[in-house]
């Protein structure tokens, strides 16, 4: 009998095993949901550091032309 007793105690049954794996499919998404997110705001700076880059070298190519084009 004491056996039984510590199997009962120990031993998920098969509703608890389903209401776990349910709990972590949700978590699962969520996790998923912000990691979306996360790539989406990643994109974002990456976009702004390229466009940033770009408006910088064009400047500075043309502050470097101005330059040689006046000095001798």
């Amino acid at each position: 009998m004491e056996l039984q007793e510590q199997i009962e105690r120990t031993c998920a049954t098969k509703v608890e095993l389903m209401a776990f794996r349910e709990e972590t499919a949700i978590n699962f998404g969520k996790v998923h949901e912000a990691i979306a997110r996360g790539e989406g705001k990643i994109a974002e700076v990456e976009t702004r550091i390229i466009k940033w880059f770009v408006a910088t070298s064009v400047t500075l190519v043309g502050v470097v032309f101005a330059l040689a084009r006046y000095l001798p």
